[in-house]
């Protein structure tokens, strides 16, 4: 199993121990009465497959997902991005993204494209051809506004929202015949299968839904140069795409 994710996606687990109970100490009863003998286990189907075949699961419940949400974070060329975006197919978007200095909340529907972010942000937009006192007559008008971009801008940050199918051709999974299966854990209170994949620099391990369809619900990348730690969550769930108040949105336009 060689998972393809997104930008090298990962994440962190969270794990817990499930505690069945299947006996107590009987109550006073009538001679000759038994106890309750233990509820067997109910076997899980996961519980009888491969881990390429659970793999194969996940890979064909992402590839009709529809929508999703992403937090968490990843390293790219040294740089990390966190992101709490959800996106559907049609590339619509909610969110946040950015490192820890810059942070933009982005929300698009179509070609419509609202962004809203704080100083060090637009800061570092505007000192890019402009004077020092430019720059920061920008940035005051800017500064913790909705902006509707003009055509250009709005075409740049709207390509954070349009990789929707490049993300889940990424986070297919791909069987290789290498994954094994390790001890089941919990991701948001819901059961998981975890598989986990080496090489001889990084590890990979993805956490798969037991409970309805098998979604990937976190994956980890740890090692190597681009580690990452991301959760899957709200899959198939439209996206909010409600736009910001009218008297709250900046049209760079009327801006001399």
């Amino acid at each position: 199993m060689k998972h393809h994710i997104a930008n090298r996606t990962a994440t962190a687990l969270l794990c817990a121990t499930t505690v069945i109970i299947t006996g107590c100490s009987p109550d006073r009863t009538e001679a000759g009465a038994k106890s309750t003998a233990p509820t067997p286990k109910t076997r899980h189907p996961f519980d009888t497959m491969t881990p390429e075949q659970i793999d194969d699961q996940a890979r064909e419940a992402v590839k009709n997902t529809t929508s999703m949400r992403l937090t968490g974070q990843a390293n790219s060329d040294g740089r990390q991005v966190v992101v709490d975006l959800a996106m559907d197919v049609r590339g619509s978007c909610n969110g946040t993204v950015g490192d820890s200095v810059n942070t933009m909340h982005i929300i698009k529907k179509g070609s419509l494209v609202y962004v809203k972010a704080e100083k060090d942000f637009w800061r570092a937009t505007f000192s890019r051809g402009m004077t020092a006192e430019q720059t920061e007559e920008m940035v005051a008008h800017f500064t913790g506004r909705w902006i509707k971009p003009p055509k250009t801008m709005s075409e740049r940050y709207g390509r954070i929202c349009d990789g929707f199918n490049g993300l889940i051709g990424g986070l297919s999974p791909v069987s290789g015949g290498t994954s094994t299966r390790a001890a089941d854990a919990t991701v948001g209170g819901r059961p998981a299968a975890v598989l986990t994949e080496w090489t001889p620099t990084e590890t990979t391990t993805v956490y798969i839904a037991k409970e309805g369809k098998p979604y990937l619900l976190r994956a980890t990348v740890t090692g190597g140069d681009e580690p990452v730690d991301l959760t899957f969550t709200d899959h198939n769930k439209p996206v909010d795409t409600t736009p910001p108040p009218s008297d709250q949105i900046l049209d760079p336009t009327t801006l001399r």
